[in-house]
């Protein structure tokens, strides 16, 4: 499930997540699987 607070969070988390090392693609028995992976994503929001 996909929660969205607002859109400037959004776009915040896919900066980080686009910045974040290639994945190393799963593999069983030597052949490439297909693999799910939840990133949860946290802020914490500081007042000015």
């Amino acid at each position: 499930m996909i929660r969205s607070k607002d859109p400037d969070l959004d776009k915040e988390a896919v900066r980080v997540v686009k910045a974040l090392p290639d994945f190393v693609p799963g593999k069983m028995n030597g052949h490439a699987v297909n693999v799910w992976y939840t990133l949860p994503v946290t802020f914490k929001l500081q007042g000015i």
